[in-house]
């Protein structure tokens, strides 16, 4: 079982898996170009806490303006990948999104992440121009979605 959460940006579990997230990222970008989200910036995170009540992956959404949102510092421990958790995170993260009235949510990954764009893409994201501060790093491939909001 699965329990996904909020969490402040000062939470202890959160830092640690931003911090593998980072070693991860680091195995495969140059430090200039691993993004990632100053968390004393508004943004609401999310952690994945496996049956024994372990941290295993997180996520968060941050206001890109009145319509667009973008997913940042999305990860799962490659222990627990294959098992449906980073689907109910994502899943989780637009919900919220969708909940705070966003209509777009945009992410970066890059070309060194094979397995994530295919996770994205199966989650209907589509390639999009390279944005904000991603738009003149030639590693960074950009994404998004539009959130459809219940009638």
């Amino acid at each position: 079982m699965i329990t996904i959460l909020p969490v402040q940006a000062s939470d202890k579990d959160l830092h640690q898996l931003i911090k593998e997230l980072d070693a991860y990222l680091m195995e495969c970008y140059p430090a200039e170009s691993i993004y990632g989200l100053d968390l004393d910036d508004p943004a609401s995170f999310m952690i994945a806490y496996d049956k024994e009540g372990l941290p295993v992956g997180c996520g968060a959404i941050r206001a890109l303006d009145k319509h667009h949102t973008e997913l940042k510092r999305f990860y799962v421990r490659s222990s627990h990948r294959r098992q449906g958790i980073a689907s109910r995170l994502l899943q989780a993260l637009e919900e919220q999104a969708r909940e705070a009235g966003f209509q777009i949510i945009r992410l970066e990954t890059g070309a060194a992440q094979p397995e994530a764009i295919a996770f994205y893409q199966r989650y209907g994201y589509e390639q999009i121009e390279r944005f904000g501060i991603y738009v003149d790093d030639e590693s960074s491939l950009c994404y998004e979605k539009k959130l459809l909001h219940p009638m």
